[in-house]
Protein backbone atom coordinates (compact mmCIF):
# COMPACT_ATOMS: atom_id res chain seq x y z
CA UNK A 1 0.00 0.00 0.00
CA UNK A 2 1.07 3.47 -0.71
CA UNK A 3 2.89 5.18 2.49
CA UNK A 4 0.97 8.35 2.59
CA UNK A 5 2.53 10.30 4.68
CA UNK A 6 6.03 10.37 2.09
CA UNK A 7 3.57 12.52 -0.12
CA UNK A 8 4.95 13.63 -3.47
CA UNK A 9 9.02 14.06 -4.99
CA UNK A 10 10.09 15.84 -7.97
CA UNK A 11 13.10 13.05 -8.15
CA UNK A 12 10.84 9.99 -8.55
CA UNK A 13 8.33 12.10 -10.86
CA UNK A 14 11.05 13.04 -13.08
CA UNK A 15 12.41 9.74 -13.46
CA UNK A 16 8.63 7.99 -13.86
CA UNK A 17 8.50 10.66 -16.42
CA UNK A 18 11.28 9.55 -18.20
CA UNK A 19 9.73 5.75 -18.29
CA UNK A 20 6.49 6.65 -19.03
CA UNK A 21 8.11 8.30 -22.38
CA UNK A 22 10.30 5.51 -22.97
CA UNK A 23 7.62 2.81 -22.36
CA UNK A 24 5.27 4.32 -25.00
CA UNK A 25 7.39 3.81 -27.80
CA UNK A 26 7.29 0.48 -27.36
CA UNK A 27 3.78 0.21 -25.80
CA UNK A 28 1.19 2.10 -27.41
CA UNK A 29 -1.15 2.61 -24.22
CA UNK A 30 -3.52 5.46 -23.18
CA UNK A 31 -2.86 5.02 -19.45
CA UNK A 32 1.38 6.31 -20.39
CA UNK A 33 -0.16 9.06 -21.98
CA UNK A 34 -2.10 10.15 -18.93
CA UNK A 35 0.61 9.37 -16.63
CA UNK A 36 2.79 11.65 -18.59
CA UNK A 37 0.19 14.69 -18.75
CA UNK A 38 -0.05 13.87 -14.71
CA UNK A 39 3.58 14.17 -14.21
CA UNK A 40 4.42 16.73 -16.00
CA UNK A 41 1.88 19.19 -14.37
CA UNK A 42 3.02 18.03 -11.49
CA UNK A 43 6.45 19.43 -12.44
CA UNK A 44 4.89 22.58 -13.99
CA UNK A 45 3.23 22.93 -10.51
CA UNK A 46 7.32 22.51 -8.81
CA UNK A 47 9.13 24.85 -10.78
CA UNK A 48 9.59 28.90 -9.55
CA UNK A 49 9.35 31.46 -12.22
CA UNK A 50 13.52 31.30 -11.94
CA UNK A 51 13.66 27.34 -13.16
CA UNK A 52 14.67 26.93 -9.85
CA UNK A 53 12.76 23.30 -8.29
CA UNK A 54 10.91 22.76 -5.04
CA UNK A 55 11.13 18.91 -4.33
CA UNK A 56 8.50 17.58 -1.88
CA UNK A 57 5.28 17.97 -1.65
CA UNK A 58 2.53 16.52 1.14
CA UNK A 59 0.10 14.38 0.38
CA UNK A 60 -2.66 17.62 0.81
CA UNK A 61 -0.64 18.78 -1.88
CA UNK A 62 1.00 21.51 0.23
CA UNK A 63 4.47 22.20 -1.27
CA UNK A 64 7.08 21.48 1.99
CA UNK A 65 10.26 22.72 1.50
CA UNK A 66 12.38 25.90 -0.41
CA UNK A 67 13.70 25.84 -4.63
CA UNK A 68 16.72 24.66 -5.06
CA UNK A 69 19.16 23.76 -7.83
CA UNK A 70 19.78 20.16 -6.99
CA UNK A 71 19.48 16.71 -8.37
CA UNK A 72 15.85 16.96 -8.49
CA UNK A 73 16.43 19.65 -11.42
CA UNK A 74 18.56 17.67 -13.23
CA UNK A 75 16.62 14.85 -13.46
CA UNK A 76 13.55 17.62 -14.34
CA UNK A 77 15.56 18.45 -16.88
CA UNK A 78 15.99 14.89 -18.29
CA UNK A 79 12.64 14.33 -17.95
CA UNK A 80 11.51 17.35 -19.82
CA UNK A 81 13.90 16.52 -23.04
CA UNK A 82 12.31 13.12 -23.21
CA UNK A 83 9.35 14.39 -23.31
CA UNK A 84 9.96 16.73 -26.03
CA UNK A 85 11.47 14.07 -28.71
CA UNK A 86 8.32 11.76 -27.75
CA UNK A 87 6.06 13.25 -30.59
CA UNK A 88 3.49 14.66 -27.99
CA UNK A 89 0.51 17.08 -27.98
CA UNK A 90 1.54 20.60 -28.90
CA UNK A 91 1.21 21.69 -25.66
CA UNK A 92 3.25 18.91 -23.76
CA UNK A 93 6.51 20.05 -25.94
CA UNK A 94 5.48 23.46 -25.05
CA UNK A 95 5.14 22.68 -21.51
CA UNK A 96 8.07 20.69 -21.37
CA UNK A 97 10.46 23.19 -23.48
CA UNK A 98 9.48 25.70 -20.93
CA UNK A 99 10.47 23.89 -18.03
CA UNK A 100 13.79 22.95 -19.69
CA UNK A 101 15.15 26.34 -21.02
CA UNK A 102 14.13 27.83 -17.76
CA UNK A 103 15.80 25.12 -15.64
CA UNK A 104 19.19 24.85 -18.05
CA UNK A 105 21.19 27.60 -16.93
CA UNK A 106 21.42 26.28 -13.48
CA UNK A 107 21.95 22.86 -14.20
CA UNK A 108 25.10 24.82 -15.98
CA UNK A 109 26.41 26.70 -12.81
CA UNK A 110 25.99 23.80 -10.82
CA UNK A 111 28.57 22.21 -9.00
CA UNK A 112 26.95 19.10 -8.34
CA UNK A 113 28.41 16.74 -11.12
CA UNK A 114 25.13 14.44 -11.49
CA UNK A 115 22.85 17.71 -11.88
CA UNK A 116 25.07 18.26 -14.83
CA UNK A 117 24.68 14.41 -16.05
CA UNK A 118 21.53 14.70 -15.66
CA UNK A 119 21.41 17.87 -17.56
CA UNK A 120 23.38 16.01 -20.42
CA UNK A 121 20.65 13.52 -20.89
CA UNK A 122 18.27 15.61 -21.45
CA UNK A 123 20.04 17.50 -24.04
CA UNK A 124 20.63 14.17 -25.87
CA UNK A 125 16.80 14.32 -25.99
CA UNK A 126 16.26 17.67 -27.30
CA UNK A 127 19.07 17.37 -29.49
CA UNK A 128 17.46 14.07 -30.70
CA UNK A 129 14.92 15.70 -32.28
CA UNK A 130 17.01 19.25 -32.93
CA UNK A 131 20.01 17.97 -33.48
CA UNK A 132 20.96 21.11 -35.48
CA UNK A 133 20.67 23.16 -33.03
CA UNK A 134 24.19 24.78 -31.87
CA UNK A 135 23.15 26.03 -28.93
CA UNK A 136 22.15 22.77 -27.10
CA UNK A 137 25.21 21.61 -28.39
CA UNK A 138 27.19 24.09 -27.10
CA UNK A 139 25.98 23.90 -24.03
CA UNK A 140 26.50 19.91 -24.16
CA UNK A 141 29.89 20.39 -24.86
CA UNK A 142 30.21 22.58 -21.81
CA UNK A 143 28.80 20.47 -19.66
CA UNK A 144 30.39 17.49 -20.48
CA UNK A 145 33.75 19.70 -20.51
CA UNK A 146 33.34 20.13 -17.03
CA UNK A 147 32.54 16.39 -16.41
CA UNK A 148 36.21 15.02 -18.23
CA UNK A 149 37.43 18.04 -16.44
CA UNK A 150 36.49 16.58 -12.92
CA UNK A 151 37.40 13.18 -14.33
CA UNK A 152 41.14 14.04 -14.87
CA UNK A 153 41.13 16.30 -11.84
CA UNK A 154 40.74 13.01 -9.42
CA UNK A 155 41.88 10.40 -11.68
CA UNK A 156 44.78 8.38 -10.37
CA UNK A 157 46.34 4.89 -11.29
CA UNK A 158 44.40 3.19 -8.93
CA UNK A 159 41.24 5.50 -8.63
CA UNK A 160 40.03 6.22 -11.70
CA UNK A 161 36.62 8.49 -10.86
CA UNK A 162 35.11 11.69 -11.40
CA UNK A 163 35.15 12.69 -7.24
CA UNK A 164 37.00 10.84 -4.21
CA UNK A 165 34.61 8.78 -3.02
CA UNK A 166 31.66 6.58 -4.78
CA UNK A 167 28.62 7.54 -3.51
CA UNK A 168 24.63 7.23 -5.23
CA UNK A 169 23.94 6.86 -8.88
CA UNK A 170 27.49 6.71 -9.88
CA UNK A 171 27.24 5.61 -13.30
CA UNK A 172 25.08 8.31 -14.65
CA UNK A 173 28.37 10.22 -15.07
CA UNK A 174 29.70 7.62 -17.30
CA UNK A 175 26.16 7.88 -19.46
CA UNK A 176 26.45 11.54 -19.25
CA UNK A 177 29.56 11.37 -21.39
CA UNK A 178 28.47 7.97 -23.35
CA UNK A 179 25.74 10.20 -24.57
CA UNK A 180 27.71 13.14 -25.37
CA UNK A 181 29.63 11.19 -27.44
CA UNK A 182 26.44 10.09 -29.28
CA UNK A 183 25.72 13.47 -29.97
CA UNK A 184 28.81 15.46 -30.05
CA UNK A 185 31.33 12.75 -31.40
CA UNK A 186 34.23 13.32 -29.55
CA UNK A 187 36.14 10.65 -28.53
CA UNK A 188 37.60 12.37 -25.10
CA UNK A 189 34.03 11.28 -23.84
CA UNK A 190 33.73 7.72 -25.03
CA UNK A 191 37.14 7.35 -23.55
CA UNK A 192 36.40 8.90 -20.45
CA UNK A 193 33.48 7.67 -20.47
CA UNK A 194 34.50 3.90 -21.04
CA UNK A 195 37.68 4.14 -18.46
CA UNK A 196 35.60 5.71 -15.73
CA UNK A 197 32.62 2.75 -16.32
CA UNK A 198 34.75 -0.27 -16.47
CA UNK A 199 36.64 0.95 -12.96
CA UNK A 200 33.27 1.67 -11.53
CA UNK A 201 32.40 -2.14 -11.88
CA UNK A 202 35.93 -3.65 -10.83
CA UNK A 203 34.52 -1.65 -7.95
CA UNK A 204 31.30 -3.21 -7.30
CA UNK A 205 32.51 -6.52 -7.91
CA UNK A 206 32.85 -9.81 -5.09
CA UNK A 207 34.43 -12.29 -7.33
CA UNK A 208 32.01 -12.40 -9.87
CA UNK A 209 28.76 -11.52 -7.85
CA UNK A 210 27.35 -7.37 -8.29
CA UNK A 211 27.60 -5.71 -5.24
CA UNK A 212 26.80 -2.45 -4.99
CA UNK A 213 28.10 0.31 -3.04
CA UNK A 214 26.26 0.61 0.19
CA UNK A 215 24.87 3.66 1.44
CA UNK A 216 25.84 3.30 4.61
CA UNK A 217 29.22 4.78 4.29
CA UNK A 218 29.79 4.77 1.11
CA UNK A 219 33.69 3.70 -0.74
CA UNK A 220 35.79 6.83 0.19
CA UNK A 221 39.20 6.51 -1.62
CA UNK A 222 41.92 4.51 0.17
CA UNK A 223 39.49 3.06 3.03
CA UNK A 224 37.08 0.22 3.18
CA UNK A 225 34.24 0.32 0.79
CA UNK A 226 30.54 0.05 2.50
CA UNK A 227 28.73 -3.31 1.61
CA UNK A 228 25.20 -2.56 2.93
CA UNK A 229 22.87 -1.10 2.23
CA UNK A 230 22.56 -1.69 -1.32
CA UNK A 231 19.69 -0.22 -3.18
CA UNK A 232 18.12 -0.92 -6.39
CA UNK A 233 19.48 2.45 -8.10
CA UNK A 234 22.98 1.20 -8.42
CA UNK A 235 22.15 -1.64 -10.62
CA UNK A 236 19.61 0.27 -12.09
CA UNK A 237 21.96 2.62 -13.89
CA UNK A 238 24.67 0.17 -14.49
CA UNK A 239 22.21 -1.83 -16.54
CA UNK A 240 21.50 1.40 -18.45
CA UNK A 241 24.67 2.54 -18.82
CA UNK A 242 26.50 -0.48 -19.71
CA UNK A 243 23.89 -1.32 -22.26
CA UNK A 244 24.27 2.07 -23.82
CA UNK A 245 28.09 1.59 -24.32
CA UNK A 246 27.59 -1.92 -25.35
CA UNK A 247 25.54 -0.24 -28.44
CA UNK A 248 28.00 2.31 -29.05
CA UNK A 249 31.25 0.17 -28.80
CA UNK A 250 29.90 -3.74 -29.21
CA UNK A 251 32.29 -4.82 -26.66
CA UNK A 252 31.69 -7.94 -24.95
CA UNK A 253 32.21 -6.78 -21.57
CA UNK A 254 29.34 -4.65 -21.74
CA UNK A 255 27.16 -7.33 -21.67
CA UNK A 256 28.34 -8.93 -19.20
CA UNK A 257 28.33 -6.12 -16.61
CA UNK A 258 24.43 -5.69 -17.99
CA UNK A 259 23.95 -9.13 -17.16
CA UNK A 260 25.68 -8.69 -13.59
CA UNK A 261 23.58 -5.96 -12.84
CA UNK A 262 20.34 -7.63 -14.15
CA UNK A 263 21.06 -10.61 -12.28
CA UNK A 264 21.39 -9.00 -8.68
CA UNK A 265 17.37 -8.31 -9.08
CA UNK A 266 17.06 -11.99 -9.94
CA UNK A 267 19.16 -13.37 -6.71
CA UNK A 268 22.31 -13.34 -7.73
CA UNK A 269 23.62 -11.18 -5.18
CA UNK A 270 25.40 -11.38 -1.56
CA UNK A 271 22.15 -12.51 0.17
CA UNK A 272 20.87 -14.61 -2.52
CA UNK A 273 17.39 -12.88 -2.48
CA UNK A 274 15.09 -11.48 -5.18
CA UNK A 275 14.93 -7.77 -5.46
CA UNK A 276 12.80 -8.04 -8.13
CA UNK A 277 8.83 -8.92 -7.05
CA UNK A 278 7.21 -11.00 -9.81
CA UNK A 279 4.23 -10.73 -8.11
CA UNK A 280 3.50 -7.38 -8.46
CA UNK A 281 6.22 -5.97 -11.03
CA UNK A 282 7.64 -3.94 -8.17
CA UNK A 283 11.08 -3.87 -6.25
CA UNK A 284 11.99 -4.04 -2.68
CA UNK A 285 14.06 -1.49 -2.09
CA UNK A 286 17.51 -3.36 -1.39
CA UNK A 287 19.18 -5.57 0.74
CA UNK A 288 21.09 -4.42 4.10
CA UNK A 289 23.04 -7.12 6.16
CA UNK A 290 19.92 -8.94 7.56
CA UNK A 291 18.70 -9.69 4.12
CA UNK A 292 16.09 -8.12 2.33
CA UNK A 293 14.80 -4.65 2.30
CA UNK A 294 10.44 -5.17 2.06
CA UNK A 295 9.77 -1.91 1.47
CA UNK A 296 8.83 -1.54 -2.49
CA UNK A 297 9.63 2.23 -2.63
CA UNK A 298 9.11 4.10 -6.24
CA UNK A 299 12.63 4.68 -6.62
CA UNK A 300 13.34 0.88 -6.63
CA UNK A 301 11.05 -0.03 -8.99
CA UNK A 302 11.66 2.62 -11.46
CA UNK A 303 15.26 1.89 -11.45
CA UNK A 304 14.55 -1.20 -12.54
CA UNK A 305 12.04 -0.10 -15.15
CA UNK A 306 14.60 2.11 -16.39
CA UNK A 307 16.98 -0.55 -16.71
CA UNK A 308 15.35 -3.30 -18.50
CA UNK A 309 14.05 -0.30 -21.32
CA UNK A 310 17.36 0.49 -21.89
CA UNK A 311 18.45 -3.13 -22.32
CA UNK A 312 15.72 -3.45 -24.31
CA UNK A 313 16.15 -0.28 -26.40
CA UNK A 314 20.14 -1.29 -26.92
CA UNK A 315 18.95 -4.84 -28.10
CA UNK A 316 16.66 -3.51 -30.51
CA UNK A 317 17.92 0.07 -31.03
Amino acid sequence: MPYKKEGYAVDDSARALVFAVKASRYWHDERLLGLQTKLLTFLLTMQEEDGRFHNLMDFSHRIIDEASVGDHLGRALWAAGAVTSSNPSRGMKRSAQQIFDRALPHAVRSPWLRTKAYACLGLHERLVEEPNDRNLQSTMGKISDDLSNAYSANKRSDWIWFEDQLTYDNARLSQALLRSYQCLKREKSLTDAEESLQFLHRSQLQGQTFAPIGNSGWFVKGMEKAIFDQQPLEPGVMMETSALAHLLTKKSIYENMVKQALFWFLGENVKRVKVYDESTGACYDGINKFGLNENQGAESTIAFLLGAYELLACVNP
